[in-house]
């Protein structure tokens, strides 16, 4: 009952993850082909001593960018790609899991791989199996919603002609 909805649109992302690793471009990549949107890093480690501060710095810090002059995301996606149990400890610290319980920003857990779970992934409003998944749960394809819309499109020509051919017989028996 308290896992909060995604946003249909989102405007803006804000993601938290290692800058230099796959995972980011994976999501940049697979957000670029689907539904191109404002993404916002807010680069952390994702494994070893300081991780957990970092990753819990960068939530809460998301939750007051819009002081700073920068948009505040519709969405967090708090990502880092598999490894050890050791490697994704992290990601099952208190501080951490209360972040993401505690944002008042829909967050998505996108933890190491499907088969991983960490606690952040329960405290989170939604986990993703993988960091591109999450990508894709957030943007619709757009060449899908473009083509829906030239249907639609088509459909509402037809029944304008339609609805114009009624009117002028109409009119021609009067």
């Amino acid at each position: 009952e308290k896992k909060k909805p995604l946003p249909f649109l989102p405007r803006t992302i804000g993601v938290v993850t290692s800058p230099t690793g796959a995972v980011i471009c994976d999501i940049l990549h697979r957000l670029h082909d689907r539904f191109p949107v404002h993404v916002l890093l807010w680069p952390v480690l994702v494994q070893g001593e300081n991780a957990a501060a970092q990753i819990t710095d960068a939530i809460n810090g998301f939750q007051t960018i819009h002081e700073r002059g920068l948009p505040k995301p519709d969405l967090l996606i708090v990502a880092r790609g598999g490894g050890s149990l050791e490697d994704l400890m992290p990601f099952n610290e208190e501080n951490v899991v209360r972040a993401v319980a505690a944002s008042t920003i829909p967050v998505i857990s996108a933890v190491g791989h499907e088969t991983d779970t960490t606690l952040c992934d329960y405290a989170a409003d939604l986990r993703a199996p993988t960091p591109s998944a999450a990508a894709e749960l957030v943007s619709p394809d757009l060449s899908h919603r473009q083509e829906r819309l030239a249907q639609l499109a088509q459909r509402l020509e037809r029944s304008l002609h339609h609805r114009l051919a009624l009117q002028h017989q109409s009119l021609q028996l009067l």
